[in-house]
C-alpha cells in the first residue's frame, strides 16, 4: 500500500475516486475496488441493493404499461427524459407497496399523488400554457370517463408561440394493472395482463386561439371488452398542442405542447 512521503494538508476521504485515510498515524491512500457481479447477487452485504435493483426493474415494466396506453401521445408530448423520470415516480409508488422489500406490490394507487400532474414534457407543464379549470367524472363501471372544460379564453392561454392561431386539446386514458414479483421468472408481472396497458385517446377540434370556447366535453372510452379488476387503475391524462390552420387543415408546433395526468380511478 503505497504512503504520501510528504503531507502539506491532512486529508481524510475521497477525491476523484481515491480513498484518503489514516493508519496508525500514517497518511494511506487507495482506490477501492468496486464489487464484482457475483457479491451484488450473492453477497449478504449487498440485500438492499439487490431489492433496489429488482424494484427499479418493476418500474421499469410498470412505465412500460402506462406508455403502451398512452401510444402515440408519448411520442408527441414527451422529453428525452420522460421514461426515465417516470420510472422514477412510479418506483416511489413500489416502495408504498406491501411486501418485503424488492418484492413489493406494484399498486398505483398507493401513491397516486407521484403520478399526478406527472408532466410528459418537464418544460411544458400543461397548467402553465392552459390555466383553464377542468373536471373529470367517471361512471361507477369505470367504462366512461367525462373531461368538461366550462370555459378557455384567450387570457388563459399562455406561454405559446405567438403565431399560432389554433390550438387541439388531446385527452388520454392508459390502464395499468397491479404488478407483483414472480420469483420463477425473477421480474415483475401485471396480474392482469389482459386489461394492462390498454388506452383511449379523444381530441377536440381546432379551436381558435383569439375566442372564448364553451362547454367543452371530451369523453374517453375504456377499451377493455369486459369489466375491470379492481387491481387495474385507470391514468387519465390532458394535453394541448398549437399550431395554424392552413386550408382547413391544422398543422402543429413542436414548442408549447403539454400533456399531463390529471386523475386516476
Amino acid at each position: 500500500m503505497p504512503k504520501q512521503k510528504s503531507f502539506i494538508i491532512k486529508i481524510k476521504g475521497f477525491i476523484k475516486g481515491v480513498s484518503y485515510y489514516f493508519e496508525k498515524g500514517e497518511p494511506r491512500e487507495r482506490i477501492p475496488n468496486p464489487p464484482t457481479k457475483d457479491q451484488i447477487y450473492n453477497d449478504p452485504r449487498f440485500a438492499g441493493v439487490r431489492a433496489n435493483n429488482k424494484e427499479f426493474g418493476g418500474a421499469s415494466t410498470f412505465s412500460r404499461s402506462i406508455a403502451t396506453g398512452l401510444k402515440n401521445n408519448m411520442h408527441t408530448f414527451k422529453d428525452s427524459r420522460c421514461t426515465s423520470r417516470l420510472t422514477a415516480a412510479l418506483l416511489k409508488i413500489i416502495k408504498k407497496g406491501s411486501g418485503a422489500p424488492g418484492k413489493r406490490e406494484a399498486n398505483i394507487i398507493n401513491g397516486p399523488e407521484n403520478l399526478i400532474g406527472f408532466q410528459l414534457h418537464k418544460n411544458y407543464v400543461f397548467n402553465k400554457i392552459c390555466s383553464a379549470k377542468h373536471s373529470i367524472s367517471v361512471n361507477q363501471e369505470r367504462t366512461n370517463i367525462t373531461i368538461e372544460i366550462p370555459k378557455i379564453a384567450p387570457n388563459n392561454l399562455k406561454n405559446h408561440p405567438k403565431s399560432a392561431t389554433h390550438f387541439i386539446l388531446t385527452a388520454a386514458l392508459s390502464t395499468v394493472s397491479i404488478h407483483n414479483w414472480h420469483s420463477k421468472i425473477e421480474k415483475y408481472k401485471p396480474d392482469y395482463p389482459e386489461v394492462n396497458g390498454l388506452g383511449d385517446t379523444r381530441k377536440s377540434e381546432p379551436l381558435l386561439c383569439k375566442i372564448e370556447h364553451q362547454n367543452i366535453s371530451i369523453q374517453l372510452v375504456n377499451p377493455a371488452k369486459t369489466t375491470i379488476s379492481g387491481g387495474v387503475a385507470i391514468t387519465v391524462w390532458l394535453g394541448i398542442i398549437f399550431g395554424k390552420e392552413t386550408d382547413n387543415k391544422f398543422v402543429p408546433f413542436q414548442a408549447a405542447k403539454a400533456m399531463e395526468c390529471i386523475a386516476i380511478f
